[in-house]
């Protein structure tokens, strides 16, 4: 690795602070959600696609490697320098582009965030359908990267739903730009599907054009408590069975009910199984009330119920979200460890996975929490174990790959939103054979001869 070399040919287009070699600065592009911490050499700040360009030719003919980086939010590692090397952190390639109302379409740079987009659409009464928890930190360009799913994907599908085109950096430094503008485009391979969700291993996206969607001006939230966990999965089963698309329907546990309440000091029932939150939006107000009225009737005849009702307005629904939206952050504050599968089983089949998940056999001082995005099938499964116990460590990994194993048993596979990354990838031939493992490496090294783009991630060593 030519370090010196490398970082003396940056100088000759960046400017110092664009530059970060002190330990302290390297320090805050070393960790992500995930806890683990890798510490790279380098992390170069780049504000074009010129210069990312510059940077990659550079590091290509040095062999460097590079870890492309975005607001660090991720769960599997996936922005981790872990083969230290460089990292290319895209925070302040962070222009809004263009906001194309005709076409109804945006074209960003990967650092812009979730939150800032929709602030910018709102006015234009036009959202951005993707929008994860984490939409403060977390920018488009990691959503691209990851595929990322969020709480309205059960009705509007996943962020590779809404990228028509991209702009992006080869390994080699060379620029392509796939799709574009057209609603309709078969030309050759669709290699912007291939790209998102690549995890930065294939390219580094310096631009997207999004599509968008005419902002819902209706939304009704459902409240549900249960009394049986399963009881909740086959619930949400018969929601979507009665003809109506609920835009997000999720899923908390006990455990994590439990938890968020004492976290976050709200009056949760505690008591309860489980807590089922259901969200119908629409444009006309007498359209949306029907439909949270017929998902109310579906529910209150439904066995286990515990309490059902409709959030009595806007401040209460979004006191609701909220509580989902903490459910990680409330988990990691009890201090524990924790290990994470983000599973996914065809959601029909979800009301089976999360009964195996409540039956399993574990020591007392292990916890399992279960919330997630259940109206498509996606469950995150949060083991929780005693820091520096390894014991129980030990344990966890092994419910963990049971956890793995039955998912793909269900036909289900190892993650719906979160990504490969390093946490992932030794359990990668549970669900890919030899032959789809090595198809995908043969695409890997075609767009990274050289292997020096994100390495270490998605593949076994």
């Amino acid at each position: 690795m030519d370090l010196e070399n490398f970082i003396g040919g940056l100088r000759a287009f960046l400017t110092e602070d664009r530059i970060i070699l002190n330990r302290e600065g390297l320090s805050h592009f070393s960790y992500d959600a995930t806890e683990r911490q890798f510490l790279p050499k380098v992390v170069v700040l780049p504000e074009s696609t010129e210069e990312v360009s510059r940077i990659m030719k550079l590091a290509f003919e040095l062999k460097i490697p590079v870890t492309p980086q975005g607001g660090r939010t991720g769960l599997s590692g996936g922005g981790l320098p872990v083969k230290g090397g460089a990292v290319l952190s895209l925070l302040r390639m962070k222009r809004i582009v263009e906001i194309d109302e005709r076409n109804m379409l945006a074209i960003v740079e990967p650092g812009v965030t979730s939150s800032d987009l929709q602030e910018a659409l709102k006015s234009r009464r036009l959202f951005f359908p993707p929008d994860p928890s984490s939409g403060v930190d977390s920018t488009i360009g990691g959503n691209v990267a990851e595929n990322a799913g969020y709480t309205r994907a059960v009705k509007y599908g996943v962020t590779r739903d809404y990228v028509r085109g991209l702009e992006a950096v080869l390994a080699t430094g060379e620029i392509i730009r796939t799709g574009g503008k057209n609603a309709k485009d078969v030309t050759g391979y669709d290699v912007t599907s291939l790209i998102v969700g690549s995890e930065g291993t294939l390219a580094v996206v310096t631009k997207i054009i999004l599509k968008l969607l005419p902002r819902p001006a209706e939304l009704r939230t459902i409240i549900v408590y249960l009394n049986d966990l399963a009881a909740a999965a086959d619930l949400i089963v018969q929601v979507l069975r009665s003809g109506i698309i609920p835009c997000a329907l999720e899923l908390l546990d006990n455990t994590t009910i439990n938890t968020v309440a004492d976290y976050m000091g709200v009056p949760l029932m505690k008591g309860a199984r489980a807590l089922v939150l259901i969200e119908v939006d629409g444009h006309l107000p007498v359209t949306v009330d029907s439909e949270a009225q017929a998902i109310v009737s579906v529910c209150e005849t439904f066995p286990g119920i515990v309490e059902t009702r409709l959030a009595s307005g806007e401040a209460e629904a979004q006191r609701f979200w909220k509580v989902r939206r903490e459910a990680l952050p409330a988990l990691t504050s009890l201090g524990k460890d924790r290990l994470e599968a983000d599973v996914v089983v065809p959601r029909y089949d979800l009301p089976f996975l999360v009964q195996f998940i409540g039956e399993l056999k574990h020591d007392e001082a292990i916890s399992i929490a279960t919330f997630g995005h259940a109206g498509d099938g996606n469950l995150h499964v949060t083991i929780l174990y005693r820091r520096r116990n390894f014991a129980e460590l030990d344990e966890a990994y092994g419910l963990l790959e049971t956890i793995y194993r039955k998912a793909v048993e269900m036909g289900g596979s190892l993650t719906g939103e979160h990504g490969v990354g390093i946490t992932v990838k030794d359990y990668l031939p549970l669900r890919l054979s030899e032959a789809e493992t090595e198809i995908m490496k043969r695409i890997k090294k075609a767009f990274d001869p050289s292997g020096i783009l994100n390495p270490g991630k998605i593949f076994p060593d």
